[in-house]
This record gives structure tokens, sequence and C-alpha cells, in this order.
């Protein structure tokens, strides 16, 4: 028998800036927490701290979307865990200045372990 993935429905959490949380609401994320990704270092691993620990709290919670300008912070707070899964995501100014191909086929790689080619 080979290996199987289990898969399971859930709630998608965003975490980023304004206009950053505002794309992923439209789209229909229910859960949010908007930070000034421009504050103080210090005031923002407060406040990604508290939000990680209200994310881990919350078993309904599957995936977790974080604006790419917090992964330096982000990274030090956020658990080894599996689960929920944390992903990465540039906002649209940075993503227009980067080869956005390689960069989600570079996610890819790493969250799932398989190479996909994106055309």
């Amino acid at each position: 028998m080979g290996t199987s993935l289990r898969v399971s429905k859930g709630t998608i959490a965003v975490v980023g800036d304004e206009t950053f949380v505002l794309g992923f609401r439209v789209a229909g994320a229910k859960k949010y927490f908007v930070v000034d990704v421009s504050a103080p270092e210090g005031v923002l691993k407060n406040e990604l701290a508290q939000i990680f620990n209200s994310i881990y709290n919350d078993p309904d919670i599957n995936l977790v979307i974080v604006h790419d300008a917090l992964k330096s912070i982000a990274d030090k707070i956020r658990r080894a865990l599996t689960h929920p899964l944390v992903i990465y995501v540039p906002d649209i100014k940075t993503a227009s200045k980067m080869d956005v191909k390689e960069y989600y086929s570079s996610l890819i790689r790493r969250y799932l372990g398989i190479s996909l080619e994106l055309r």
C-alpha cells in the first residue's frame, strides 16, 4: 500500500498589514490579524507572539498565511510545529520585483517536498 496524505478542511488565518490582509479577506479569509509591519521589532515581536499563541490555541486553523515582511520576526516566535502550516507570501509590491514562478516553486518544494513546474 502507498502512503496516504491526510487532508482536512479548516480555517485559514492571515497575518499582515492592512492591505495584505484585505486581499485575503476579499478572497474569503475569515480569521485575520492586522499588524503594522513598520513598527519597531520589539513591538512586532510582542504582538506576533500574542497572535501566534491565539492561532495555535485554535484547533480550527489549518493554514496561516503570513506577510513575508514579518518572516524574520515570526520565525523566531512560531513554535516548531507542523500544524498549522505557516507559509510566507509577498505583498503585491514585493512580488512585482521578484521571479514569482520561482518563489512559489520553492515554496511548494519546501512545504510539500515535491517539485512542480508552474506555467
